[in-house]
């Protein structure tokens, strides 16, 4: 029997969507797999093949193009059964499946863990004293801070669904690979989900920034106080001295630098501006990032109608095509060596 075309698939196999909602969704997915897929792609193959680009901000900005890369590798098997119009899910295992639903909720914990390790480096870099910096951030913490990052996700995402607490699989309501929104306790299992992920990152990354903006602004305040008072002492106000009055003590003298000091000072400054330029761009990412991810967020802790929840998801992926772009336009080292790649132009330089 043929059915209507403006019939929806909820009425065949109890989603929320329509099938051309689906498709919709298939395409949009797809376009931003092979965006996001391309687009880490090159990060990552800079960073590895670019000595200037291996420090330890950018292990942070590896893990997250990492974590990109892993949503884009297992979101396919959603892709496969949004397309489909089967009752379940249309490969005949679930395992498949279930993988990729545990592995993508993971990799989007991963991702906020990250960019509040990169807050929190950021902050400790520009505000705290350059020995304590090199402290905290060895190779081995940094080591076990990509750990955490990954463990903390995994243990929500894994151990729930072991006691019971929600399931991961095909979910009939989206016909996506995620946590099932059918299953009796699956609203707590989004809670439990929430309650690791996002609160502690969120609030690492709001302080963090508050700190430097206070750090700047202070910093910027006092050299501009300083630049005031040596005008004032160089080109003073008064009138003009008598001619008697020539001959000025050595004592105040304005101390003329020597050309190796004001090179120095220049090195400093340019390193300076730089820091601040690459935390301005980090701090974008994070920003669009929290955009992105937010009115999913949202959604899920309200227990808000599950209609929209494709929706928030297809927003959510966006932030991983995003970052890469941003890279590009305005990060003071990413950006040349990005676009010598993207030109075919590139050197180890």
């Amino acid at each position: 029997m043929e059915l209507p075309i403006n019939t929806s698939v909820s009425y065949l196999n109890g989603t929320l969507y329509t099938y051309p909602e689906l498709i919709f969704f298939s395409v949009g997915f797809s376009i931003l797999i092979v965006l996001s897929i391309i687009g880490n792609s090159l990060v990552l193959v800079a960073v590895a093949r670019t000595k200037k680009l291996q420090n330890v901000t950018n292990v942070f900005v590896v893990n997250l193009s990492v974590t990109d890369c892993l949503s884009s590798f297992v979101f396919p098997w959603s892709v496969l059964g949004m397309a489909s119009t089967t009752p379940g899910y249309p490969l005949e295992s679930d395992v498949p499946c279930v993988a990729a639903g545990g592995l993508l909720l993971i990799a989007v914990g991963c991702s906020v863990n990250t960019l509040a390790n990169i807050a929190l480096n950021r902050c400790i870099l520009i505000t705290r004293p350059k020995e304590t910096y090199q402290w905290l951030y060895t190779p081995k913490k940094n080591a076990l801070r990509v750990l955490v990052s990954w463990f903390v996700p995994f243990c929500a995402t894994v151990v729930p669904p072991l006691c019971g607490v929600g399931d991961l699989g095909f979910d009939p309501e989206s016909r996506t690979c995620n946590d099932v929104d059918t299953h009796p306790r699956a609203a707590a299992y989004d809670k439990v989900q929430f309650a690791f992920i996002y609160p502690v990152p969120l609030l690492v990354i709001i302080v963090s920034y508050i700190l430097i903006w206070r750090h700047v602004k202070r910093h910027f305040r006092t050299r501009r106080n300083n630049s005031i008072s040596l005008q004032s002492i160089t080109n003073p106000l008064t009138s003009k001295p008598d001619a008697s009055d020539t001959t000025v003590s050595s004592s105040q003298k304005p101390r003329e630098e020597s050309p190796r000091h004001c090179g120095s000072s220049r090195h400093l400054s340019r390193m300076r501006n730089d820091q601040l330029a690459i935390t301005k761009n980090l701090f974008v990412v994070v920003l669009a990032f929290l955009v992105c991810f937010s009115p999913l967020c949202f959604m899920v802790v309200t227990n808000s109608n599950h209609r929209y929840h494709l929706y928030g998801g297809l927003f959510l992926f966006a932030s991983g095509c995003v970052n890469p772009v941003i890279y590009a336009a305005k990060h003071p080292h990413f950006r040349p060596v990005l676009r010598s790649m993207i030109r075919c132009r590139y050197s180890r330089e």
